[in-house]
């Protein structure tokens, strides 16, 4: 494995010390967190919405997402245990409160949540899933009727340009149409080093 298979792998499953260190990039990073921004400003959140994430990483969108839902839940889903004790630490106190729920596991393998949410978002992890449209097809059964899902995505290969923000977008869009949402829309967002997109669909 080359020396960017390696670090990529880390920050589509953080292990050991290194998976430690991704995490610490993926809260401290000033792109990342202006990126995490706008994808929240995407969902449109009100106090009593249940929302789900997928691949939380450190836990700090749902931090941020807890500080408007506030009558509602948060569920988070990553399947890396160094990602969910630090995600745990980060929302700590929403936890004890039962504001903020967050499972061990991956997408493809949780069946249930209790329950339906009326937003998903997903934030730079959907490149790492291994069949992205039958596991979207499973999160449209997750969402309310009305509910919407939030794919953001910010490439983070080494010589990345906006023209692979731009493909991301459309194969994002795509995969969304194959798993049978409708308003697909796409929206790009300028940012350093390179642009995010934003593809949201609707059940």
């Amino acid at each position: 494995m080359g020396m960017w298979e390696t670090i990529s792998a880390q920050f589509g499953k953080p292990t050991g010390f290194l998976g430690i260190v991704a995490g610490i990039i993926m809260a401290k990073r000033a792109s990342n967190l202006e990126r995490d921004d706008w994808a929240i400003s995407l969902l449109r959140l009100r106090p009593t919405d249940r929302v789900l994430e997928i691949g939380f990483g450190p836990g700090i969108a749902i931090r941020h997402m807890s500080e408007v839902v506030t009558e509602g839940v948060i569920w988070g889903i990553d399947h890396s245990e160094v990602m969910f004790r630090q995600a745990s630490k980060r929302n700590k106190k929403a936890l004890l409160e039962g504001r903020v729920k967050l499972l061990l596991s991956s997408v493809s393998v949780v069946t249930s949540l209790g329950g339906q949410v009326d937003k998903i978002l997903d934030i730079n992890s959907l490149q790492f899933w291994e069949s992205p449209v039958d596991d979207l097809k499973k999160l449209r059964t997750y969402l309310a009727p009305g509910g919407t899902i939030v794919l953001v995505h910010q490439p983070r290969k080494p010589g990345s340009t906006d023209l692979d923000t731009e493909q991301s977008g459309s194969k994002y869009a795509d995969y969304l149409e194959k798993a049978g949402f409708r308003e697909i829309s796409v929206e790009k967002r300028t940012m350093k080093p390179v642009s995010a997109v934003c593809v949201v669909g609707r059940v």
